[in-house]
């Protein structure tokens, strides 16, 4: 049976008028709606059927939702005219782990907003880890070769100088970036989920001969 425009035009309506931009609905309702049969109706109820054997309950909807607003990669804050100065007495220095090609647009200045689920409190140098995961989507858009970027490696430092939470958004904090400086070569180094920690004698050396800002490989 073909689908109609009009009912196209009535799902986008109802998900667009709604508050929280998403509608929720039975899957046989959903398919109903369009005048099509669900396809899956019986591996549904058999799957429902035995979770009730067991005490369980299951209902099948369908999440129909606007796509989230892409966040910005770059943003206006304060920036102090020279970067932090490092303790270079420390044991190690803070790190954390970006993936491709976001650490890299990080090092050219091209990036200068970190999103992450915690606030950030202690301002001051961050190294830039480079990590192993590659999601080929990420690159849409930008003139990069995926091959070309260091991965598994710390690849330079920048300066967290301010946190701000992003509206409409709870729980997500923008990590505001500034004076990003590239090592001249990439430290193979293993990376860890958050802030980690890494002894301040492995990058010692490529502190001293970081370039700014972020000039490109």
């Amino acid at each position: 049976m073909k689908i109609t425009r009009k009912a196209i035009t009535e799902v986008v309506q109802t998900v667009e008028n709604s508050g929280a931009g998403e509608v929720i609905v039975p899957a046989g309702e959903f398919w109903a709606h369009f005048g099509v049969q669900d396809s899956m109706q019986a591996l549904q109820q058999q799957i429902a059927q035995r979770l009730a054997e067991e005490g369980l309950e299951v209902a099948f909807e369908v999440v129909i939702a606007l796509p989230p607003e892409e966040l910005p990669l770059v943003g206006e804050f304060p920036v102090p005219a020279q970067p932090a100065p490092l303790d270079l007495s420390a044991d190690t220095l803070r790190a954390l782990s970006i993936q491709q090609p976001w650490a890299e647009l990080i090092l050219r200045g091209e990036k200068n907003l970190e999103y992450r689920s915690r606030r950030m409190r202690e301002m001051g140098p961050l190294l830039v880890h480079a990590s192993g995961t590659r999601v080929p989507e990420n690159f849409g858009g930008f003139d990069l070769d995926p091959d070309a970027l260091p991965y598994r490696a710390l690849v330079g430092i920048v300066d967290v100088v301010g946190v701000q939470a992003v509206e409409g958004d709870d729980g997500l904090y923008a990590w505001q970036l500034a004076h990003p400086r590239r090592f001249r070569n990439p430290i193979p180094y293993s990376g860890a989920a958050g802030i980690f920690r890494v002894p301040l004698d492995t990058v010692r050396e490529a502190l001293g001969t970081a370039t700014t800002p972020g000039a490109p490989l």
